[in-house]
């Protein structure tokens, strides 16, 4: 999915079928690139709300440690929950987090933890189970704020939410009982 594809179908949520075209046959004025901007940034915004509450973006990464500390600096993503620190030999290793570092009793250890993502751009591809569908509900509801125009805010947000919700809630098997023969 890119987001350029998600900035269309939000402007067309948003009744901005003009800006949509002027996107799609790549035609913005000064005007029309400064609301694409800000509607990157609505992307940014509702790309790290699904990473941070709904679908976690998890990274696994392998490192050494000098006096049993990690600093999170050390890491490729801003560490927003270490979930689990494992030796090299994949024995589960206690840990402490602190707020600039953890401490694990080990030399080498894999740490598991949760991330945001990285701020994306207009050309920018984006990899994920959610439909763009939902991400243009959210830079619709991110938008209509920035406009202060909260009750169409609150149409879309009540949408982006319900299609999370759906998205995100547990399926499980749907178990018959035995049939008795008579």
């Amino acid at each position: 999915m890119l987001v350029k594809d998600v900035i269309i179908l939000a402007c067309e949520f948003t009744e901005n079928k003009d800006l949509a075209k002027s996107l799609t046959d790549n035609t913005l004025d000064e005007e029309q690139n400064l609301i694409v901007e800000s509607l990157i940034k609505c992307f940014n915004l509702i790309n790290n709300e699904i990473c941070s509450e709904y679908m976690p973006l998890i990274k696994q990464e392998k490192i050494r440690l000098q006096d049993f500390k990690c600093f999170y600096s050390q890491l490729s993503g801003k560490v927003l929950d270490v979930i689990s620190v494992v030796d090299k030999n994949g024995k589960k290793v206690k840990f402490k987090c602190f707020n600039d570092y953890l401490i694990a009793f080990a030399n080498e250890v894999t740490i598991l933890y949760t991330t945001l993502p990285q701020d994306s751009e207009i050309e920018d591809e984006i990899v994920t189970k959610i439909p763009t569908r939902v991400y243009a509900y959210g830079v619709a509801r991110e938008y209509y704020f920035m406009q202060t125009l909260f009750d169409e805010a609150d149409v879309w947000e009540e949408r982006f939410k319900n299609s999370l919700c759906i998205l995100t809630r547990k399926k499980s098997e749907t178990i018959m009982p035995r049939r008795r023969w008579i």
